[in-house]
């Protein structure tokens, strides 16, 4: 089954807590608007924009053959007693790029 962005956006609202009174000036638009999306509106990709915004999320497009990886891991990061830590994290080691030194990454290093 497949779930639309307009569930999306309603299910992350309801995850963080929000009334549906709050979002439009979290989101910036007008009490109006938001609620005809959360009603099934067609939104400008702005709006939607705008609205991820005040969700704490972003809008990413995800390629159809990455979705089911994709989806695992967001199941394994809403997991709240998974012994298995996110799954990138477990092969970090591995990667010593992934680990950098602060001086390097310091604008300052060479003053």
């Amino acid at each position: 089954m497949k779930t639309t962005l307009l569930d999306q956006i309603r299910k992350r609202r309801l995850a963080l807590g929000l009334q549906i009174q709050e979002m439009p000036l979290r989101a910036g638009v007008t009490r109006q608007q938001y609620g005809k999306i959360e009603a099934g509106g067609n939104p400008r990709l702005t709006t939607l924009d705008q609205i991820a915004e005040g969700l704490d999320a972003t809008l990413l497009l995800v390629p159809k053959s990455k979705l089911a990886a994709v989806q695992r891991v967001l199941d394994s990061e809403a997991a709240p007693n998974s012994d298995r830590p996110y799954a990138a994290q477990a092969n970090d080691a591995a990667r010593p790029e992934l680990f950098v030194n602060e001086a390097d990454e310091s604008p300052w290093g060479d003053l």
